[in-house]
């Protein structure tokens, strides 16, 4: 009687869980929840201003996938419009996005775009853009 009460207790005390194993917040129990972790990042997208949907592939969600990825859209804005009021206004805002565009994806990113733009418009057979 005495060994099988040892026993028992024996094996309720070996399975008690050390938190040292699994240190994962599920497991622990004085854990919380860390805001930073556990919220995503924001991406901020910028805007390539353009006069027309030529080479843009306006509405694919292939290619809008692919320029989001690198932090872009493409607008198309009638001129006159007021991001794009005039020549200057319009190439000035663009070289700036495409700067960051560049710091962010390298100097070879518009190669990668314009592979992309075949791969999506051939793939989804959208020739019209």
């Amino acid at each position: 009687m005495l060994f099988s009460n040892l026993a028992i207790a024996g094996i309720a005390s070996a399975q008690e869980i050390d938190n040292d194993f699994f240190p994962t917040p599920n497991t622990r129990i004085d854990a919380k929840p860390d805001p930073k972790k556990q919220k995503e990042k924001e991406k901020k997208i910028r805007y390539i201003v353009t006069n027309d949907t030529k080479n843009t592939l306006p509405g694919n969600l292939c290619f809008e996938e692919v320029t989001m990825k690198m932090g872009f859209l493409y607008l198309a804005v009638p001129k006159g419009q007021p991001p794009n009021k005039n020549n200057f206004s319009r190439w000035w805002h663009n070289f700036g996005v495409k700067f960051m565009i560049l710091l962010k994806n390298g100097p070879f990113w518009k190669t990668k775009v314009n592979k992309k733009y075949k791969k999506c418009k051939y793939g989804s057979g959208d020739f019209m853009g």
